[in-house]
């Protein structure tokens, strides 16, 4: 395991772990988005309504995606930290190679060398359902 020390893996446990506390925390806080008021009746359906309405979804839609960033963010901190405990941290998941101190420093959950990261990107696009695009190909979500 020669150069692979050069990294503190120590002091990117701690980074990872402060990150998972502040994840979880942020998580318990985010609001249970409510799709529908409490009092929504049919007979109750005016302009005004239909359009408070939208802006909840809309909003619903923002906090169940961020919420889904973060849950997944913490999914990757979690398994660094098993990755650390397994004492293979720092170590592609894909092919074994060693990924570069300067990525783990910018991004210490990274499990895939940038090589390995980029097919992975492109694999989830090639999957990822057809998202509306403007006509510069901005991909809207």
């Amino acid at each position: 395991m020669g150069m692979i020390m050069a990294i503190d893996v120590e002091k990117m446990k701690q980074r990872l772990e402060t990150l998972r506390t502040e994840l979880e925390d942020s998580l318990k806080q985010l609001p249970i988005a409510q799709p529908f008021p409490d009092n929504a009746n049919a007979e109750d359906d005016t302009v005004g309504d239909t359009e408070d309405l939208a802006v909840d979804s809309q909003e619903m839609q923002q906090e169940q995606s961020i919420k889904q960033d973060q849950e997944y963010q913490l999914s990757e901190v979690k398994a660094a930290l098993q990755r650390i405990q397994d004492g293979t941290y720092g170590r592609c998941v894909v092919d074994g190679a060693e990924i570069p101190v300067k990525r783990l420093e910018a991004i210490p959950w990274a499990s895939r060398c940038i090589k390995d990261e980029e097919a992975w990107e492109q694999e989830q696009l090639r999957n990822a359902p057809s998202l509306p695009q403007d006509n510069q190909g901005t991909r809207f979500s």
